[in-house]
C-alpha cells in the first residue's frame, strides 16, 4: 500500500515553514541552477547557444526558488495561484534548453528541420503556458518538461552523439535519464518518510540530474575547438 507522507511544519522564532525539507531541496536545485548560471556566462564566445543554455538554468533556478518559498515553505499564507510562478518559469527553462539544442544541431540538420523543430516547440510550451495559467494545474508543466527534455533534447542529444561522439551530450543524456527517475518518482509518490517525501527524492535527483547537464554544457563550451554552429564550423570538431 502506497503511503502519502505530509511533511511537519517547523517554527523559527516567530516565522513558519510549511514542508522545510521540500523547501531546502528546492532551493538546493535554485543555488545549482544559479552557480550554473554565473559560470556558464565565462566560457567562450558570446551567441545564441550560450545565451540559450545560460538562461535555461536561470529560468530553472527561478522556478525552483519560488517554488521552494511561495509552493511550499509560506503554502499556509500565501494564496495557491501562487504556484503558478514557479510553474511558468520551469516552462520556460525548458524551452529555452530546446532552443539551445536546436542551435547546437543546427550543421547537421536541414534548415527546414530546425525550423519544424523550433515551430513545434513554440506550439508546444503556449500550450503548455496557457493550460497551466487556465487551469492552475501543475500537469501540463510535467507533460511539457517530459516532452522539452525527455523527447526533443533527449532525440537532438542521441542524433549529435551518433554524429560526432560529442562527449559533452553524453553528459546531457545522463542528465536527463536521472530526471526521468526522478519524475518517475514524484508521480508515483514513492516517499520514505515524512522527513523525505517524494517531493523530497525527486527535488535532490533533479539536483543531481541539473549539475551533470551543466557539466555537459561547460565541456560543449570550453573545449578549444569545439564546434561552432552560428559560425558553420566543421563538424568534425565536435568534442
Amino acid at each position: 500500500m502506497l503511503l502519502t507522507y505530509i511533511q511537519p511544519s517547523i517554527e523559527i522564532g516567530q516565522l513558519r515553514i510549511d514542508e522545510p525539507v521540500t523547501t531546502l531541496t528546492d532551493l538546493l536545485l535554485a543555488a545549482i541552477c544559479f552557480f550554473a548560471y554565473f559560470n556558464i556566462r565565462k566560457l567562450g564566445e558570446e551567441g545564441r547557444i550560450k545565451w540559450y543554455f545560460r538562461y535555461y538554468f536561470l529560468f530553472l533556478g527561478m522556478g525552483a526558488l519560488t517554488g521552494g518559498l511561495l509552493g511550499h515553505a509560506f503554502l499556509t499564507r500565501i494564496a495557491p495561484g501562487w504556484k503558478l510562478v514557479s510553474w511558468v518559469f520551469t516552462i520556460v527553462s525548458v524551452g529555452f534548453m530546446i532552443h539551445a539544442m536546436v542551435e547546437l544541431v543546427q550543421p547537421l540538420v536541414r534548415n527546414g528541420v530546425r525550423k519544424l523543430i523550433t515551430r513545434i516547440n513554440w506550439l508546444a510550451m503556449a500550450l503548455a503556458l496557457f493550460l497551466t495559467v487556465y487551469r492552475a494545474s501543475f500537469a501540463p508543466t510535467t507533460y511539457y518538461s517530459i516532452f522539452g527534455m525527455l523527447i526533443v533534447v533527449g532525440s537532438l542529444s542521441t542524433y549529435i552523439y551518433l554524429k560526432t561522439g560529442s562527449r559533452g551530450v553524453v553528459r546531457f543524456l545522463f542528465g536527463i535519464g536521472l530526471g526521468v527517475i526522478g519524475a518517475f518518482i514524484f508521480i508515483r509518490g514513492w516517499g520514505i518518510s515524512p522527513w523525505l517525501t517524494h517531493n523530497d527524492i525527486s527535488h535532490i535527483i533533479l539536483s543531481i540530474s541539473t549539475f551533470v547537464i551543466y557539466k555537459g554544457v561547460t565541456l560543449v563550451m570550453s573545449v578549444p575547438d569545439s564546434w561552432s554552429p552560428v559560425q558553420g564550423t566543421s563538424i568534425n570538431r565536435f568534442t
